[in-house]
């Protein structure tokens, strides 16, 4: 049934802590986790809780297709009660015509690493939205992908022009894999975020949060969740 289907059966049994109090619209947030950020749909679950009917997400999919990625949102939430989505698919082997008019608006790129066309796909999927009274938001649901086929440098400067599309009042969720990286490409991501959402799994069927704010690291960059002097 789809990529990764056994996976939504520990999606569902999975048990979720609230997110952090200090974690607040208006932010850009690397959601770090230790695998595919995408197994658990961190993300996806944060738009849920933080966003609104009127709003409207851009998701950027890069280890699910965007089918896969309705089918899990739609398992998260009722459409009364969360942001509608615009997606930007670089996964689909057997690329569509890009449908911007259908119910939810897919634009599919050839691959993860094909950056400038992934600023196209989502610059068009925002012209061709609708204006709303709610806020927009920016879900890259793992850089990881990304990371494998361009460089840090390359990634951050595109991440300087997308994490512009969120309004003032949206939020910026970047998943990264932090085990597939080293200290230094961590640290260059993490200067490019107002804070960093470390996701943790106390329990094999618990997911528990912690976010750092960016402040907090001026001591020094840990991978983890901690600090050092």
């Amino acid at each position: 049934m789809g990529e990764n289907a056994d996976s939504a059966v520990d999606r569902e049994a999975v048990q979720v802590d609230p997110l952090p109090e200090n974690l607040s619209g208006g932010s850009t947030v690397l959601v770090a986790s230790a695998g595919d950020p995408s197994q658990y749909a961190v993300n996806l679950r944060i738009l849920c809780a933080q966003g609104t009917a009127e709003d409207t997400a851009f998701v950027v999919t890069t280890t699910e297709s965007a089918d896969r990625t309705i089918e899990i949102y739609d398992t998260l939430g009722v459409d009364s009660e969360r942001p509608s989505l615009r997606i930007v698919d670089t996964v689909s082997v057997q690329q569509s015509v890009s449908a911007l008019y259908d119910e939810i608006p897919v634009v599919f790129t050839p691959s993860a690493g094909d950056l400038e066309r992934l600023v196209m796909a989502l610059s068009n999927l925002v012209d061709t939205s609708p204006p709303t009274r709610g806020a927009r938001h920016l879900v890259v649901r793992s850089l990881t992908p990304i990371l494998a086929a361009s460089s840090v440098d390359h990634l951050s400067t595109v991440l300087d022009r997308i994490t512009g599309l969120r309004s003032e009042t949206g939020l910026a969720l970047l998943g990264i894999d932090y085990t597939a990286h080293d200290e230094e490409t961590m640290t260059a991501i993490a200067d490019r975020v107002d804070g960093v959402l470390w996701v943790t799994q106390p329990a094999p069927d618990r997911l528990a949060f912690d976010y750092q704010p960016i402040e907090s690291r001026h001591s020094g960059f840990v991978p983890g969740g901690e600090t050092s002097d």
